[in-house]
């Protein structure tokens, strides 16, 4: 045998079996693959509020707009195109071109360092001011804005004009107010168009490491996915079961859970863990969040407790967990375990009625391998199938009967409370989009 051809072949194929590897699972993607539902998620689900809370929602992950990309998405009823400047700043605009109705996000460049440019005939906007401009001066195009006198019956004005100039000056776009942290990128939603109430956390999440991301398609009410983390009941019939290969009664998951608005009066006593490791690390994650007190009202957390359990009879604790809800559409929730430490972002963008993409973000100890956060999504992902086998089969029903003598429904009946402040506008901001979506 050869021994010096020997010493380079198996140093050389085991580098591209990790260079393989590694490419798979150092950010390993589960995503689902888009089947648009349009007759189910136009069909009647009950009586639910109205599809498009306000608040900030996640747009992308920093990674996925480079500078000079140029992207458009139907978002909460509206058609917003985003982009990065060649000043490395994200902007978001409504979609559409005043000129001739040219969609920017389909063919658009960024041009001006901080505009898009439309596809069609060159106008170029602002993405701080929306306005139209000229130049990189950013001086602005003086138009002359016409209108239908009756689009409807196409009749004219007593002029004989069909079209009447109703506008001379500058002509801008609606902007949506954007920010990057961590890593993601956040938009702000609201129906009338008021200003944040709140900001996004900047979590202190230096010692966690990017390892994958899920991406679901869900057909329901937005308000049923975040609503799982205040539903401590569902936890023991829906995720009991370990894998699809041993039976519950061998081994099976149990939950315990405490949720809680992060403004009530007594929240650290309340929320306090039995164990020392836990209430110290709790602690530590309630300081970081509760110091933005804007944030108190519009933020629920919950402390949750997973137990596996041996033939019904031995119970081991392996993971605690604690989430934070802000806002209608984002959730953090930290896993701690003896082996581990993770983060998981969750994230909803409400496409259209009953028509969502729902993402799952994990970050984790850098020191855990590739292969492990993988296998750890994936249990994640497996858990989440199961909540959307219900979410795409049940309907929203405005009136609820509790068990208010158990410890489970109160917290369910808490959090619709803290939940209902998101919709100001949104019934009326619904309406409108009747009339105009195509």
């Amino acid at each position: 045998m050869d021994w010096a051809r020997l010493e380079i072949i198996v140093p050389t194929i085991l580098i591209i079996l990790y260079i393989l590897y590694y490419r798979k699972f150092r950010f390993y993607l589960i995503a689902e693959k888009a089947q648009p539902n349009v007759i189910r998620h136009k069909l009647a689900r009950g009586t639910p509020p109205p599809s498009y809370p306000n608040g900030w929602y996640r747009l992308c992950r920093s990674t996925e707009l480079k500078i000079g990309q140029v992207e458009e998405i139907k978002f909460a009823g509206r058609h917003i195109a985003y982009y990065r400047g060649t000043d490395k700043v994200v902007y978001a605009v409504a979609a559409y071109c005043p000129h001739m109705g040219a969609n920017l996000g389909i063919g658009g460049q960024v041009k001006f360092n901080s505009c898009i440019e439309c596809p069609f005939h060159g106008w170029a906007f602002d993405g701080k001011s929306g306005l139209c401009v000229n130049s990189e001066k950013l001086d602005p195009k003086i138009v002359s804005t016409y209108c239908y006198n009756n689009i409807e019956n196409m009749d004219p004005n007593k002029k004989g004009e069909y079209l009447q100039k109703v506008q001379e000056g500058e002509i801008k776009i609606k902007t949506y107010l954007v920010k990057e942290l961590r890593g993601m990128v956040y938009i702000w939603l609201h129906c009338l168009e008021a200003k944040p109430w709140y900001e996004p956390v900047s979590e202190q999440s230096d010692h966690l490491q990017l390892r994958g991301e899920s991406v679901n398609y869900v057909n329901c009410h937005i308000q049923e996915i975040p609503e799982n983390g205040a539903d401590a009941r569902h936890f023991d019939y829906i995720h009991s079961s370990v894998n699809d290969y041993i039976p519950t009664w061998i081994v099976s998951f149990k939950w315990t859970m405490k949720s809680l608005p992060a403004n009530d009066p007594d929240f650290y006593k309340k929320m306090e863990h039995s164990k020392e490791k836990v209430r110290k690390y709790q602690k530590n994650l309630f300081d970081q969040y509760l110091s933005n007190k804007d944030l108190r009202q519009y933020m629920n957390v919950l402390c949750l407790d997973a137990y596996l359990v041996f033939f019904n009879k031995w119970k081991f604790n392996v993971i605690w967990a604690t989430g934070f809800q802000m806002g209608p559409a984002t959730v953090a929730l930290y896993v701690l375990s003896d082996v581990f430490e993770a983060l998981y972002k969750q994230a909803i963008q409400p496409v259209e009625r009953f028509n969502l993409k729902v993402f799952h973000t994990l970050y984790t100890t850098s020191s855990l391998p590739y292969w492990a956060s993988a296998y750890i999504l994936g249990g994640e992902l497996r858990q989440v199938i199961a909540d959307v086998s219900l979410w795409n089969n049940k309907i929203f029903t405005d009136k609820v009967a509790y068990n208010l003598k158990g410890d489970a429904d109160p917290l369910l009946l808490r959090w619709r409370q803290w939940y209902a402040q998101f919709y100001e506008g949104s019934r009326d901001f619904e309406k409108s989009l009747d009339a105009l979506e195509w």
